[in-house]
């Protein structure tokens, strides 16, 4: 019996009720026709389902009223057989080229606790981070000036192959995202080069109400031999800047591990992500 997409949502929504999403999102960033999805039902009603893609587990979600019921062990028994099924030896939780949440959320501890009784385990856990704009100003920032050279702009597709090197350089695994970009590009120009990149989104918050009036800044990177330079955290006080001139009255910053960087400039944690992974070569 293969499960209703409105039935998987509902259920999403149920279980991780601090993670708010639009189905639509829910469908585009999670790619479910292409994924297989395991599910549980009892008396044909979902209970519990599985989303699993190559060696990652997108999305487990039990039902809270057949939680402790064996319902999680199964689908995960179900999934990590999948995932071995195709001779993969290593399994990640959330991240992947489609996803909702990266790894399982920290909070509550039963959560990730469920996983590190099945072996396994997190060498770091991210952040969940948001800046109000009602009275944000860059001006008024504690932090280091770029060098008075740098110049700030968005990126044109004359700038494409700069950009791409700049990315390869600051962070590889961006790579794909850069190719054909559907937001805008805040780049730090220097001396002939892109020194750092960041997307801004005006609509880009995820884990928000639809009335909310939310952006995003995503993959702010900085190439190495320009770091420390005050370009970084430049770069995302003038896209806050920019952001709160679109009308947006907060900013989500999601996955981030630099968290103490980040609050210099006015972020404030509001949710944490378990980064699991279990080794299968090892069970």
């Amino acid at each position: 019996m293969s499960p209703d997409i409105n039935d998987i949502f509902a259920l999403y929504l149920k279980c991780f009720p601090d993670y708010p999403v639009s189905k639509e999102a829910f469908c585009n960033l999670l790619q479910l026709e292409t994924a297989e999805i395991l599910s549980d039902f009892n008396a044909n009603k979902l209970i519990g389902f599985s989303i699993v893609r190559e060696n990652t587990i997108s999305l487990l979600c039990v039902d809270p009223f057949y939680r402790a019921k064996g319902v999680g062990s199964r689908l995960l028994q179900k999934s990590e057989t999948a995932i071995a099924g195709q001779n993969f030896k290593h399994i990640i939780l959330g991240r992947g080229k489609h996803y909702l949440l990266q790894g399982v959320p920290a909070e509550p501890t039963e959560i990730s606790r469920f996983f590190q009784k099945r072996g396994y385990s997190a060498e770091w856990t991210s952040a969940d981070m948001n800046l109000c704009l009602n009275h944000f100003s860059a001006l008024a920032l504690d932090i280091p000036p770029a060098p008075e050279t740098v110049v700030f702009r968005f990126a044109t597709e004359k700038d494409s192959v700069l950009l791409l090197n700049a990315v390869q350089k600051a962070e590889p695994a961006w790579k794909d995202f850069f190719i054909s970009p559907s937001e805008p590009i805040l780049i730090a120009f220097h001396a002939g080069e892109i020194a750092g990149f960041e997307f801004l989104s005006p609509k880009g918050g995820r884990f928000v109400k639809p009335e909310s009036r939310t952006g995003s800044i995503g993959c702010v990177g900085v190439v190495p031999e320009e770091r420390k330079k005050g370009i970084g955290r430049q770069l995302v006080s003038k896209g806050a800047e920019w952001l709160k001139l679109q009308g947006c009255m907060n900013i989500e910053l999601r996955y981030v591990a630099l968290v103490d960087w980040y609050q210099k400039i006015g972020f404030e944690v509001i949710r944490r992500q378990w980064m699991g992974e279990k080794d299968l070569s090892a069970v």
